[in-house]
């Protein structure tokens, strides 16, 4: 829903259960707009949605948020200073029902975003 509007794959790598990739930010996207005018901040729902699209990338599988166990916004993303992001993600998979994932998205100098929680299989 946000890959090729609000960031893009610039490179994508899953190594059985865990995922590298690299994103660009859409500093132009409309979101940033109104999320803040003046000083654009990535919001942290969306950190979260591309978190959860570059699971289902990895496994094939269309995927809800059914929970969030920890989710910890270390720093604040503008993405005309950090147009480019890295994101991991280790996954497994304990059943026919739920995506146990850890991830987070950085630069080559700051975490900005980590999580743990559950992705349920729709």
């Amino acid at each position: 829903m946000l890959k090729n509007d609000l960031y893009t794959v610039i490179s994508f790598e899953d190594n059985a259960g865990s995922v590298a990739a690299a994103i660009g930010l859409n500093a132009g996207h409309k979101i940033f707009e109104g999320h803040f005018p003046g000083q654009p901040v990535l919001p942290g729902v969306c950190m979260i949605q591309i978190v959860k699209e570059l699971t289902e990338e990895a496994t094939g599988k269309k995927l809800f948020l059914a929970e969030a166990a920890q989710c910890k916004f270390l720093s604040m993303v503008d993405p005309q200073k950090t147009p480019e992001l890295t994101v991991g993600i280790d996954y497994r998979q304990p059943d026919n029902h739920t995506i146990i994932i850890n991830a987070v998205l950085k630069n080559t100098e700051v975490a900005f975003f980590k999580m743990s929680g559950q992705l349920g299989i729709v």
